[in-house]
């Protein structure tokens, strides 16, 4: 359960599916439902609140009104121009109103796409009309939120919102009341971000095996070797058609090396960049190629005369 709250620690407290605003029992200012979007409506269970008491909670109307529907967002103004590196803590109320079996309302909760929640089930977690809280920490360093030591694309907007995601699987989803504020959860943010942050195309080259690395570095030393003699005997036509095997075992090489690249992550960059390199020494062997061919006839045409 949440420790008690500073208001000034708040971010933002909402009151899901009131009109009205709403003061907790331990001084809470919610603000009536906003900040939604999507397929929802609210729903009001205030006239049956003489037959409908809620349990394990002392805020009795936070859970009488509630925002449902089958997949709707909440998009919570962070308050800063620009995120800092921050804590958070994100706490969420329900209450099942409705049902009295479980397996009757199934839904999952996202931060953007990232599921966070999934398949929940109100009625068994805790039954029926009971309040069920669940506390969510994560960061928020640059614009990326950090979840569980992962970090999350796409659940800040580009005006700096956190994306709340509801998703109904069975029945409709339910909110009752969130929280967002300032957290105190003890977390080492800067390590998390940088061992996030790596250099992604150093980890590709990390996921390459032992064996693979060994395939590489044999074939390399078998077409330095066969450029040499290739060099030491490039007058002579049988060498010439032992160097155009070498060719074909260079092609081969570059294509199970390129093969290696775009299976590992930023695989594309690393393969279009290795493209980019292969075509400018292509370039520069045919030219050279074309040059020695040149001088080779000079000589043929010299001891024909």
């Amino acid at each position: 359960m949440m420790k008690s709250l500073s208001q000034k620690n708040i971010v933002h407290s909402i009151d899901c599916g009131n009109y009205m605003k709403y003061r907790s029992f331990d001084g809470i200012n919610y603000k009536s439902d906003q900040y939604f979007k999507g397929s929802s409506e609210f729903v009001d269970y205030y006239n049956e609140q003489e037959t409908i008491k809620v349990k394990k909670t002392v805020d009795q109307e936070l859970y009488l009104t509630q925002r449902q529907g089958q997949h709707f967002v909440y998009q919570i103004p962070l308050n800063n121009d620009q995120p800092e590196t921050k804590n958070y803590l994100l706490a969420l109320n329900f209450a099942e109103l409705q049902y009295q079996e479980s397996n009757s309302r199934i839904f999952e909760v996202y931060f953007g796409n990232k599921l966070v929640i999934g398949d929940l089930d109100i009625y068994q977690k805790v039954g029926t009309r009971t309040a069920y809280i669940i506390e969510i920490s994560f960061q928020i360093v640059g614009e990326q939120i950090i979840y569980q030591g992962e970090q999350i694309y796409g659940a800040i907007s580009k005006n700096n919102e956190l994306i709340i995601r509801f998703k109904a699987i069975k029945s409709k989803a339910a909110i009752a009341g969130m929280m967002l504020k300032i957290g105190d959860n003890q977390v080492e943010i800067e390590n998390i971000y940088n061992k996030k942050n790596t250099f992604k195309a150093i980890d590709g080259f990390k996921i390459l095996s032992d064996e693979s690395l060994k395939i590489i570095e044999n074939e390399v030393k078998e077409i330095q070797k066969g450029l040499n003699n290739n060099n030491a005997n490039k007058y002579d036509d049988a060498n010439n058609r032992k160097s155009s095997k070498k060719e074909i075992k260079l092609f081969e090489f570059l294509i199970k090396l390129l093969n290696i690249l775009i299976k590992s992550p930023f695989g594309i960059v690393l393969a279009s960049s290795f493209l980019g390199i292969c075509l400018i020494t292509l370039v520069e062997l045919f030219c050279n190629k074309k040059s020695k061919f040149k001088e080779f006839n000079k000589i043929k045409n010299s001891k024909l005369d």
